[in-house]
């Protein structure tokens, strides 16, 4: 019998799942305020969005698919930089 691997990967996929049914978590919620965070710059063609100290990617689906829309491939979270002047 072979040993067992000591490194397991666990996949987006599982986690999220994971999530949603052991958790509760409503992803399609999630979804749908993300859509709506950043349908006015996808409709004016933006390839991001800012949003506080988040950034939606974005990419238009035709791309990937042949089909209209905007798909947001990816959230990142960013630093904001404190603009105050030195002391």
């Amino acid at each position: 019998m072979r040993p067992l691997p000591t490194v397991v990967d666990v996949s987006d996929h599982a986690v999220l799942r994971w999530l949603e049914r052991v958790h509760g978590i409503d992803v399609a919620a999630i979804r749908a305020m993300i859509g709506g965070d950043v349908a006015a710059g996808a409709a004016y063609g933006a390839s991001a969005v800012r949003l506080g100290q988040v950034r939606y990617h974005l990419t238009r689906r035709a791309e990937q698919t042949g089909a209209p829309g905007v798909v947001v491939v990816a959230t990142v979270t960013v630093q904001v930089r404190d603009r105050r002047r030195p002391s």
